[in-house]
């Protein structure tokens, strides 16, 4: 082995973390290349993810040559392998929507509040596929959250990311558990200058929701739970009364933005739009350079919205119940 390559092969550890592409020498005197973010290397061996989120392991004895891949800039939803974008997603949602109270069952959160939104009262895989990793048989697992959300007099409810987990959606519905809303998670870029003005409404942006902001929607018993976690609430006004508002939380480079809503008497006026952007230039303002949000997928006029704004597919989900449960 010449001492260039056991230099190179020796400076691929200090890639661990990075996207690489390594060509590997094949016994039949071929070569086959194998491009993702490093996980490990060393010992003899390394491994890593690949864009369909399948660890390959490879041997030191077989690397000929590799490269690290030069990040392209930091967009939303490209980059890394697609489960881990997924992954990254929904602890986005996860974190800036906090519940109550947090149960596990291996690397599945068991998330419990109130009963008000399924968000904060579902259970959420965060393991490897096929069913995120629970740590016990599935059927086991299945029957424990059942348990303890009956416990909780609240309905047994899964948020399932697709496609990581589609295998565990697939066993829950032959368990009759029903999908309860099907949705999807769009992303877009934040530009670096994004306008919010109006001559005509008034844009008000708080650290807190105001009287109105609630009343719009009867959020009420939405508040504790919103200001778990710090956000800007954003609402537009129309001779003092309050038309529009929406919530956006920001974590790292990453925002989401909740519980979006135009009073209908006020819709297709643009108002949408500019709750929107107003929105995102707060967002932008905090450090985030990305926006996400998740939309009931019969919510045909917000998909239109958010899809002329820019905003690209990522990801679908659902909610799957056990409506035999019991629950309140």
């Amino acid at each position: 082995m010449s001492q260039a390559s056991q230099r190179s092969q020796s400076d691929l550890a200090s890639a661990i973390g990075a996207r690489v592409t390594i060509r590997l020498r094949e016994a039949s005197g071929g070569f086959r290349d194998i491009v993702g973010v490093l996980q490990r290397f060393g010992a003899g061996d390394g491994e890593l993810i690949n864009s369909k989120g399948e660890a390959l392991t490879f041997s030191e004895s077989e690397i000929a040559i590799w490269r690290e891949v030069k990040a392209l800039p930091d967009r939303a939803g490209t980059g890394a392998p697609y489960s881990l974008r997924i992954n990254e997603l929904e602890a986005l949602s996860d974190t800036t929507w906090p519940a109550d109270e947090i149960n596990e069952i291996g690397k599945w959160r068991l998330r419990i509040s109130d009963g008000f939104t399924m968000r904060a009262n579902s259970v959420l895989p965060t393991g490897a596929a096929p069913y995120g990793e629970p740590g016990l048989e599935i059927r086991r697992a299945v029957e424990e959250v059942t348990e303890i959300y009956k416990r909780h007099g609240l309905t047994p409810t899964f948020t399932i990311p697709l496609p990581v987990y589609e295998d565990l959606d697939r066993y829950l519905d032959q368990q009759g558990w029903e999908v309860k809303v099907g949705a999807e998670f769009l992303v877009n870029d934040i530009p670096a200058e994004i306008a919010a003005t109006s001559s005509e409404f008034e844009i008000i942006n708080s650290d807190s929701p105001s009287q109105e902001w609630l009343e719009i929607q009867s959020d009420f018993a939405l508040e504790r739970i919103m200001r778990n976690y710090p956000a800007t609430y954003t609402e537009i006004k129309s001779q003092g009364k309050t038309i529009a508002r929406g919530r956006i939380a920001t974590k790292g480079t990453w925002s989401l933005a909740t519980r979006v809503f135009v009073s209908p008497e006020f819709r297709g006026r643009g108002i949408g739009n500019l709750l929107m952007r107003a929105m995102m230039s707060e967002a932008r303002s905090g450090g985030a350079t990305k926006i996400g949000l998740q939309v009931d997928v019969e919510n045909g006029a917000a998909l239109a919205l958010y899809k002329a704004m820019g905003f690209r597919f990522h990801h679908p989900y659902t909610y799957r119940v056990l409506n035999n449960a019991g629950a309140k």
